[in-house]
């Protein structure tokens, strides 16, 4: 029986890059009865997805830079969380409108944008996107979930995952996206955050990965138990609020615990350019404390 593609994907994952081909030849039944449920599905059978679960895994837990595999692993395991993740996303109905009107983020949204007072969550996106040489069009479609209502949940996850960065004045930083993870684990309930967070501070040397977990992890549980549903937020419709603002409304702060700024470059430089921004009158939005 001919392999598919998927199932030699899967074994190259499995093989973990070594030059011997993997041991166990893996076959499967082709998906010849399901069509796809909207551009780009491609249907799996159960046992398909359970190869693409294991195989995204170990090489995952590996390499942790993959953020296809990443991308992957999130998909082949979407049935344990994302039912309940849309659950909480429709909750509210600003919830429900996003699954209405299924807006996208992507780069032709951005010129307007750069046209807004700092301190509003457009320019402020617009600003993190450029100081970290990234653009939304880099997100991983969605491919597996055979759901188009929650294959469209788990696009929405992906897409506004570098607003969470600008809401919480994290760099694209490794330790300020593994903060980030802990914070979707504790807001979302997401298995692939619990990876990334398990898995990734591994990547930080022993004495920078104490540091951060004394740092970081704290307030981001903290903040994602006790903050809205992110996922859940029609941030397009908020580019000119202010990002205080919309902390607030939202019951999240950033980390103002005593000494953080001083331990971590990145995020020290983005909180003293917004107070220089203040103090000179050019950000919009109301004082926090900071």
């Amino acid at each position: 029986m001919p392999r598919c593609d998927l199932c030699r994907q899967a074994s190259r994952y499995l093989s973990l890059g070594s030059a011997r081909p993997f041991s166990t030849t893996v076959r499967c039944r082709q998906p010849t009865s399901s069509e796809p449920n909207y551009p780009g599905h491609q249907p799996l059978s159960f046992a398909q997805n359970a190869l693409l679960a294991v195989g995204s895994g170990v090489v995952g837990v590996l390499d942790t830079t993959r953020g296809d595999l990443i991308a992957t692993l999130s998909e082949s395991t979407a049935s344990t969380f994302l039912p309940s993740l849309h659950a909480a996303m429709t909750a509210l109905p600003e919830g429900r409108q996003i699954m209405r009107d299924q807006p996208t983020i992507d780069s032709s949204l951005l010129s307007p944008l750069k046209k807004l007072r700092r301190g509003t969550l457009g320019r402020e996106y617009v600003e993190w996107l450029e100081r970290g040489d990234v653009t939304p069009d880099t997100r991983e479609p969605v491919r597996y979930i055979d759901s188009p209502t929650l294959a469209y949940t788990m696009l929405r996850y992906r897409q506004t995952h570098d607003l969470y960065h600008t809401l919480f004045s994290l760099p694209p930083t490794l330790p300020h996206e593994l903060s980030l993870k802990v914070v979707e684990l504790s807001n979302m309930s997401l298995p692939v955050a619990a990876f990334s967070s398990v898995f990734g501070p591994f990547r930080l040397s022993a004495s920078r990965r104490d540091t951060w977990i004394r740092d970081w992890v704290p307030w981001a549980l903290r903040t994602g138990r006790e903050g809205r549903c992110l996922v859940g937020v029609y941030w397009e419709k908020r580019w000119e609020q202010g990002v205080g603002d919309l902390r607030r409304e939202l019951g999240v702060k950033r980390n103002d615990a005593l000494g953080v700024e001083g331990r971590w470059k990145g995020y020290r430089q983005i909180r003293e350019t917004e107070r220089e921004l203040r103090r000179t009158g050019e950000w919009m939005d109301e004082p926090e404390e900071w």
